[in-house]
């Protein structure tokens, strides 16, 4: 269960989530009431124009509230992406000016490709990593969502 603040800041809000990588980020949106859930696709982190896409990405879609999955290791010892996704995160709200909430997203990447074995996505479908990075982005954000309630 979400903190009180977290879902009160939440409440009537559409969200993004964002599921970060070295060269890709995934992402998700929900509606305001939080029924469902839309993946987006990626955004290229190797683009020049990465930053400008993100922003009119989220003004598009009038996102209030972003999440971003952190891969929280069980020992607590930081990472070189629990730092490179902690940046994203600063960075993100301070470009976009939306409150930005970190989570837990381990395991997120495994649990899309469980999810599109079992929907029947072919295996050279499956390949496409950008595919599993939204994915991953969508099961974040639906997660998030659960602890809402």
């Amino acid at each position: 269960m979400q903190d009180k603040s977290v879902i009160e800041l939440c409440k009537g809000k559409r969200i993004a989530a964002f599921d970060y990588g070295l060269r890709r980020v995934g992402w998700a949106v929900c509606d305001e009431l939080h029924i469902v859930t839309t993946t987006k696709g990626i955004f290229e982190r190797t683009s020049a124009g990465f930053w400008d896409n993100v922003l009119d990405g989220l003004k598009r879609e009038r996102i209030a509230v972003c999440i971003v999955g952190i891969p929280l290791r069980h020992d607590d010892e930081p990472s070189a992406m629990i730092k490179a996704c902690t940046e994203f995160a600063h960075e993100l709200q301070t470009k976009s000016g939306c409150t930005v909430i970190p989570v837990d997203e381990a395991f997120s990447s495994k649990r899309a490709m469980q999810t599109m074995i079992s929907i029947g996505v072919p295996k050279s479908k499956r390949r496409d990593k950008s595919r599993t990075d939204e994915i991953s982005a969508a099961l974040i954000l639906q997660d998030f969502l659960r602890e809402l309630e």
